[in-house]
């Protein structure tokens, strides 16, 4: 399915592999990028806003032997090992990095090969750059270079970066469930939305989704810090959530709420699991159009007022999963392209 650019900030353009892919490597054709710039003179600002983003911030490269690299990698997982709580997720070693493929795979190859260089020098920081997204079904885990490990859910783009200043920023287009590394400087670790709210943290664990009309944010442990910039008003708010809290901030009119709430609710989905509380098919649409990319459609209104709780495994199947929300909620479907219609 082809991506509409046109209503890409530039902030999203920078998130784009392709787009880097274009910017980072001039002397290689690339013929869509080349056409779109000249087919819409109208973009060139938003483009070039989005090419010095990509610019700002490069990796410093190293020519080193596969031999080093392996044992580069094996030491830095080696002293991750030692330094996780029991609460930590499980990570297997990333020692298959040869097998990914493209530009990608570059990338998240480079971001290690970075990360352990660092380890060996001290921690003494240089700029980086990681980009990842996920597909439609797709959840992946990421290994920052600071250590902090972040849980992207489907359809999402992050983009993170470390400055000289040793900020670390973390941009998110989607869902991420992020477990931030605390360091021994204290650093701060900020997430940005594009949406006016940025989440300002040392070390902790939650859970941020900027899709839909809404953004959402949940703490399950540790102490994070809001802004929120209301454009509309010229003025800025912050506040603390507290680990049970959740933030509903409305991106059309800009008002918030907050209230506590059963936290694994919110972030089961990085464990493979979907935990239903008075869950409705309604929320059946949400789930099944951010993740796989499907329109529940529903002519019997009636069945909008059927809910359910427990609990049930994501399949990242689009048809077994709705084969199994069938069977939940008593119902039939038929898909028609995107478009999943629901009967009784």
């Amino acid at each position: 399915m082809a991506i509409n650019y046109l209503s890409y900030s530039a902030s999203q353009l920078a998130l784009d592999e392709s787009f880097q892919h274009w910017v980072l490597h001039p002397g290689s054709k690339h013929v869509f990028w080349e056409n779109w710039a000249l087919n819409y003179p109208e973009k060139t600002a938003v483009i070039e806003q989005a090419r010095q983003l990509v610019l700002g911030i490069r990796f410093k490269k190293y020519e080193i032997s596969e031999e080093t690299k392996d044992q580069l990698l094996e030491a830095i997982w080696n002293g991750i090992e030692e330094e996780k709580t029991s609460q930590a997720p499980a990570i297997r070693p990333f020692r298959k990095w040869k097998q990914l493929t493209g530009y990608a795979a570059a990338i998240v190859a480079g971001v290690l090969i970075m990360a352990a260089w660092q380890y060996y020098n001290s921690y003494k920081r240089r700029p980086v750059l990681v980009s990842a997204h996920t597909s439609l079904g797709e959840t992946k885990q990421l290994l920052l270079p600071d250590s902090s490990i972040v849980t992207l859910n489907a359809n999402s783009k992050l983009l993170f970066s470390e400055n000289a200043n040793m900020q670390r920023e973390v941009w998110l287009d989607g869902e991420a469930f992020f477990n931030v590394k605390h360091t021994v400087s204290s650093q701060p670790f900020i997430v940005h939305t594009y949406d006016n709210l940025d989440v300002k943290v040392l070390g902790t664990q939650f859970n941020v989704n900027s899709i839909g009309n809404e953004i959402v944010v949940v703490l399950e442990t540790g102490s994070i810090l809001l802004n929120i910039n209301e454009l509309r008003n010229s003025k800025a708010t912050s506040l603390y959530l507290k680990p049970g809290e959740m933030i509903r901030y409305s991106k059309q009119d800009g008002s918030y709420s907050k209230r506590k709430v059963a936290v694994d609710q919110y972030t089961a989905w990085k464990s493979g699991k979907l935990v239903m509380d008075d869950f409705s098919l309604a929320d059946v649409a949400v789930f099944m159009r951010q993740v796989f990319g499907k329109t529940l459609i529903v002519r019997d209104s009636q069945l909008l007022n059927y809910k359910v709780s427990g609990s049930m495994p994501i399949i990242y199947d689009p048809d077994t999963m709705m084969i199994q929300l069938s069977k939940v909620f008593r119902t039939r479907f038929n898909q028609r392209g995107d478009e999943i219609w629901i009967h009784k």
